[in-house]
């Protein structure tokens, strides 16, 4: 006997629980099919494991800034909260479902038609559906790359290396940077090209390396890994320049592939490019009634957790009305959770620096003032991209270990247009980090 539903989401990560609590919202009868963890890359292996070691390292970092050499972190009792941290969400994550009246599934997926699936040997049916899989880590094809261990692996781990090395230079790869080496460990990165964090500026990203340079983490530009061999008590790391050295674990943060090619496609007529499922300005697929969202997709925005709920939940309403319009999205705002923060949003410093005619930069020093003095955080800095015509802050981008929190409360600012007397006439908390903004939203 087949089950039959309105829609049908394939992933239970947090771009599909965006379609399904939506569409369930509307009235739909909805199931969700999960392969392999409840939440997904970002609650598993990514932004909530990490959120939790973070806060570790940086408690830790901010008392030895206060009080002097403190004990190392203990990064079994840390590892011990993560791991209970990471459950509770992922129960939270399907017991959400359940409760809401989304009927759940657990195991693989495949399209047998274009209105079918099967899990388990069981047929499901369904007028619409949304593919919400994800991505997994790139692999390396060098010799021993087998020995090369994904990102997800260091926020999972039970045990600290002492000596790290990082295929990448991106945020993801930051971040186990800036985590291991405050819990102790040396940590090398190595990156193909002179580029780190692109489409962040470049003077903020210098002044993030010297940060980390202090806290035994190198840097290798324009070089890559090319032969990777196990020794009896560690791993031998050979590079395309003949640089030799050795490590205890190699990670990979090399970007992601959309997981999509097993879920028979072809099948329900939905055309796949190399970068993942084609969709179009409603996230439709080449099927209209197959929609894609997240890291499977190819959409044109960042592969990050905010836009892959935010497709999810746009495309939850449009099962129920037809959009009349294409998908827009907010302005956008990221951050490198490293030690210290980079965080920005709107106009890029990159394109401003471009483009003077149009742009100018105003330049914040942050590190005297008391929210960022009392707490040692001497990089402190703010950049601010101004639209020369209209004179109103199109951009910024900060470096500090709040500086996502600054940046999140510009966004706000940027967003509704909020002028420089409509800031003063709003009452912030004294001396909380909101009332710097009276000085800088000026």
């Amino acid at each position: 006997m087949t089950q039959t539903f309105e829609t049908i989401v394939i992933g239970g990560g947090v771009g599909g629980a965006g379609a399904a609590m939506r569409a369930v919202a509307h009235g739909q009868s909805v199931a969700v099919i999960e392969q392999r963890d409840w939440g997904g890359t970002t609650v598993t292996r990514g932004s909530t494991p990490k959120k939790v070691l973070l806060a570790g390292v940086e408690a830790h970092r901010a008392f030895a800034q206060q009080n002097g050499p403190v004990p190392p972190v203990d990064w079994s009792r840390l590892a011990t909260h993560r791991d209970a941290v990471v459950g509770q969400t992922q129960e939270r994550f399907k017991q959400r479902f359940q409760t809401n009246g989304v009927t759940t599934f657990e195991g693989h997926a495949e399209f047998v038609n274009d209105q079918q699936v099967r899990v388990n040997g069981e047929l499901l049916t369904a007028k619409n559906f949304v593919i919400a899989t994800g991505a997994r880590p790139r692999e390396v094809a060098i010799p021993g790359g087998q020995l090369i261990q994904h990102s997800g692996s260091f926020f999972r781990s039970h045990q600290l290396p002492q000596r790290i090395t990082i295929l990448g230079a991106g945020v993801i790869a930051f971040a186990i940077a800036g985590i291991a080496s405050e819990a102790g460990a040396t940590v090398t990165l190595i990156q193909h090209n002179h580029v780190a964090l692109r489409g962040f500026d470049g003077q903020l990203v210098q002044t993030l390396l010297a940060s980390l340079a202090k806290h035994n983490v190198h840097m290798i530009f324009d070089d890559e890994i090319s032969r990777l061999a196990q020794a009896p008590t560690e791993l031998e790391v050979t590079t395309q320049q003949g640089v030799h050295w050795s490590t205890d674990v190699v990670y990979a943060a090399l970007g992601r592939l959309a997981n999509v090619e097993d879920l028979n496609l072809k099948a329900a007529g939905v055309a796949v490019t190399p970068h993942g499922i084609r969709v179009n300005e409603y996230l439709q697929t080449s099927n209209p009634q197959i929609y894609a969202v997240g890291d499977c997709a190819v959409t044109g925005t960042p592969n990050l957790a905010n836009y892959a709920i935010y497709q999810g939940k746009y495309v939850g309403d449009a099962l129920s009305a037809p959009q009349a319009f294409p998908i827009a999205y907010p302005l956008q705002a990221s951050a490198v959770f490293s030690l210290p923060r980079l965080a920005q949003v709107g106009a890029s410093v990159t394109a401003a620096r471009q483009d003077s005619v149009h742009y100018a930069l105003k330049t914040v020093d942050l590190s005297q003032w008391l929210t960022y003095q009392r707490n040692y955080d001497t990089d402190a800095k703010l950049l601010l991209v101004i639209n020369r015509q209209s004179g109103e802050v199109v951009g910024a981008e900060a470096i500090s270990y709040q500086a996502d929190t600054v940046i999140n409360q510009l966004a706000l600012l940027i967003q509704q247009h909020v002028t420089p007397e409509a800031l003063h006439d709003t009452f912030f908390a004294y001396p909380s980090s909101a009332a710097d903004l009276y000085g800088i939203w000026t």
